[in-house]
């Protein structure tokens, strides 16, 4: 994402780097869902458990809508995702505590038929100039579409729900993310006709991009697997996790940043060797933040807002305890 946004470019083409960051994003916010709402999704959770992970996920959409738009105000360059990242938590309420099949369905479902409505969509010339303009942006025709990436959120909660412990589930999520991301990339070299380009929102660039999200997920949790011990395994990562827990925190950081050195850019307009600094300072200031926190065993200051908040909102929804009754 930090090269994405500072190492220079040699023209207007497309880097490795560039789209595929922030579909991991998205299928790690789906993933992450699923671990979040695990105790509520068992079968014998009461209703009032699901109610709050319900509210729980909406103050925290409310929250990243509000930073993405203030984020939106300076010139940094940078198309932000925290907004759209909110209401693609919004849409995802529904699936929240979906059964395995109908995840399977739906995402799958969607993976085909949400492109080919944006498509349709702007073929009809909609919105146009009307106050629906900036829904339908979010929802299908802007930087990160919500309906379109829906269905990785989707898969990356069924992941979840099948036991990210499991050896089958660690296997489907690195072969069967291979296989997509092969699929995908190798529709769209094979296929004129399809294109998988960065943020172009087609099927063959979800199920490309995502399936290598998919693959990097399981390949890192067999690596990281704690009943596999490994300590230069964890200490080579270390940096990698760190930076993992504060991400929200140097996403914000690496946007104002970016933005104070505009005059210099913008993002994806730096030259050498300004973006390559800005690139290694950015990076090592994250991991180095992200590991200062861990050793002081705390979130980053974004994290822990939205989680406090979260929290809170979530208990406050609850019904009141019965009163005790002493005999």
């Amino acid at each position: 994402m930090i090269a994405a946004h500072a190492w220079p470019r040699q023209d207007d083409g497309e880097l490795l780097v560039d789209g595929r960051p922030s579909v991991l994003f998205v299928v790690v916010a789906g993933v992450a869902l699923g671990l979040v709402t695990a105790r509520a999704a068992q079968p014998s959770a009461p209703v009032d458990a699901r109610r709050e992970q319900r509210i729980r996920l909406l103050v925290r959409a409310a929250i990243l809508l509000v930073i993405g738009l203030l984020l939106w105000m300076l010139p940094s360059g940078i198309a932000i995702i925290l907004d759209y990242y909110g209401v693609l938590f919004v849409l995802a309420l529904p699936l929240l505590f979906a059964a395995r099949w109908l995840l399977a369905i739906v995402s799958l479902a969607l993976l085909v038929a949400a492109p080919l409505a944006r498509d349709a969509l702007v073929a009809a010339g909609v919105p146009g100039e009307s106050p629906l303009e900036p829904v339908v942006d979010y929802l299908f025709t802007g930087y990160y579409p919500a309906v379109l990436w829906l269905p990785l959120v989707g898969l990356g909660l069924l992941a979840t729900r099948s036991g990210l412990d499991r050896a089958r589930t660690r296997a489907m999520l690195v072969g069967g993310g291979a296989t997509a991301a092969l699929g995908g990339y190798g529709a769209a070299a094979l296929l004129p006709s399809v294109s998988a380009e960065a943020h172009s929102g087609t099927t063959a660039e979800l199920v490309g991009s995502g399936g290598l999200a998919f693959a990097i997920i399981g390949l890192l949790l067999v690596v990281l697997d704690p009943g596999t011990p490994s300590p230069w395994r964890r200490v080579a990562l270390a940096p990698l996790t760190a930076i993992g827990r504060v991400a929200l925190t140097v996403y914000v950081g690496q946007v104002v940043v970016i933005a104070a050195f505009a005059a210099l850019g913008p993002a994806g307009r730096f030259t050498s060797p300004v973006g390559e600094t800005l690139t290694v300072v950015l990076v090592v200031a994250g991991i180095l933040f992200g590991l200062a926190c861990s050793a002081l065993g705390r979130r980053g200051p974004l994290e822990a807002l939205l989680s406090s908040a979260a929290a809170a909102a979530g208990r406050a929804a609850l019904p009141p305890a019965p009163p005790t009754v002493r005999d």
